[in-house]
């Protein structure tokens, strides 16, 4: 048959519609879905940093190193810009730095407050944590606009206005690094999420809705034996296309394995952990759900809840509390900061345990969950 007919098209979309309202729950994530973009990516990307720990090492009492350690407190205290910290030596502060405590360290050395009063280069040193390319910077920028104006009063009015004053020099403790090796610890959280949603959840439905776990059902398989085979098949998956993952993006970010072997096995161990989380944790999403459609909704809504607030594109400093409570509650969160401690630093295991001791719990409590609550019925 040719030709058109207004009633057979009318026809045609009043059954299609009907499709619609027979899974109306679908409708919600269509709704939810770009306001939870607008939401979460407005408040986790590019807003403002606040609370950053920095040590602050004072070598030298004279009037102008006082100031600008008053100045430090000033910004701290009226911006919540800085959370600082005093530290004796700047040997212990750069250790500490590089055990994740502070973000940077300003060391005030000996002779400042002289050379200044001379109208010397009076130099302010910054040791920054380089691999959090945006906190290190913000650091640098904020100091220099608030100490490179000097601390004219102190010279007293007769002195010269072109003396050199406050020269801010700034240290990267890990040497150069590039944004893409700053996104290397996301993209492999990423990818895990891909997997995870597609053999936790696509997969595992799709099947349901097409009757193969039907054959479970005569067999004297418990829903705790379902969980742990499917998630050990899913995992398989996950750490073969991780470890792709993880080779080609140190090959592509051309990254340096500081550690050596031991930051590839501690990588390994960070990667399985993830899966593991996110695998039950889809795995508990669906325990019950026979429509191959909802995996597919939910897909969105997942990876903006879980990857975006987890600081793999932006430091949590900038996040509001209530988006770092959702941060702290998935896994994502705590993988991307110990791949970042692994690859991007070359920490030993002590550095990244508590990491893994939380991705080992979620795990753990998505097990219990999802064996609970898995369909083994019709």
């Amino acid at each position: 048959m040719t030709g058109f007919s207004l009633s057979r098209t009318l026809a045609v979309a009043e059954r299609d519609l009907r499709r619609f309202r027979r899974n109306s729950t679908l409708l919600v994530p269509m709704v939810l879905m770009p306001i939870i973009y607008l939401v979460i990516l407005g408040k986790s990307m590019g807003g403002d940093l606040h609370g950053l720990p920095v040590a602050v090492v004072v070598q030298d009492r004279g009037a102008a190193a006082v100031e600008v350690a008053n100045r430090l407190v000033t910004m701290a205290e009226s911006r919540d810009l800085f959370r600082l910290a005093g530290e004796p030596d700047p040997k212990t502060a750069v250790d500490r730095l590089r055990a994740g405590h502070y973000k940077g360290v300003v060391v005030i050395p000996p002779g400042f407050s002289e050379h200044y009063s001379r109208g010397e280069p009076a130099l302010l040193g910054v040791v920054v944590d380089n691999t959090d390319n945006t906190s290190s910077a913000v650091i640098e920028r904020e100091l220099r606009g608030a100490l490179l104006p000097g601390v004219t009063r102190l010279r007293g009015a007769s002195t010269p206005p072109a003396f050199p004053g406050i020269e801010v020099e700034r240290v990267d403790v890990y040497g150069h690094k590039d944004f893409m090796q700053y996104l290397v610890p996301g993209v492999i959280a990423l990818a895990l999420f891909f997997v995870a949603m597609l053999a936790g959840g696509i997969i595992l439905v799709d099947d349901r809705a097409k009757g193969i776990h039907e054959g479970y059902f005569v067999t004297p398989l418990s829903a705790l034996d379902l969980v742990l085979g499917l998630t050990l098949s899913a995992s398989t998956l996950a750490m073969i296309i991780g470890t792709v993952v993880l080779v080609a993006s140190i090959t592509i970010a051309r990254l340096p394995l500081i550690g050596g072997i031991r930051t590839i096995l501690l990588s390994e161990t960070c990667i399985l952990l993830l899966a593991l989380g996110l695998i039950l944790f889809i795995f508990t999403l669906m325990a019950r759900v026979s429509n191959p459609l909802t995996p597919r909704a939910l897909f969105g809504i997942l990876n903006v809840v879980t990857f975006f607030p987890s600081g793999a594109l932006y430091p949590t400093e900038s996040y509001p509390a209530w988006l770092n409570t959702v941060s702290m509650i998935f896994p994502m969160r705590y993988a991307v900061h110990a791949l970042r401690n692994l690859l991007l630093k070359g920490v030993g295991v002590t550095s990244v345990a508590s990491d893994f001791l939380v991705m080992a719990s979620f795990a753990g409590v998505m097990l219990v969950l999802a064996s609970t609550l898995f369909k083994r019925t019709l």
